[in-house]
């Protein structure tokens, strides 16, 4: 499994909003974070050991996320899609 970032500047990012919506051998639903930087949310979602797919999202996400149309939005900023 990889991880594809897309060709939005990080570094232009203040807040960032981790989803993980898939888990081994888990199964606590789709759980999300906010990290003030891309590279805090990339270390918190390698450390998830069971964590299969996740993605980071541009902006502070309080509700429940919809990937595919933050996808689709332009706004995942990285991803591990399984």
């Amino acid at each position: 499994m990889s991880s594809r970032f897309t060709n939005a500047d990080p570094n232009l990012v203040r807040q960032v909003t981790l989803v993980v919506y898939e888990w081994h051998n888990v199964e606590p639903g789709t759980l999300s974070w906010v990290f003030p930087s891309v590279q805090a949310a990339l270390a918190a979602a390698r450390a998830m050991k069971n964590a299969v797919k996740w993605a980071v999202i541009a902006g502070r996400r309080t509700q429940k996320v919809d990937v595919e149309s933050e996808r689709a939005s332009g706004l995942v900023l990285a991803e591990q899609a399984g």
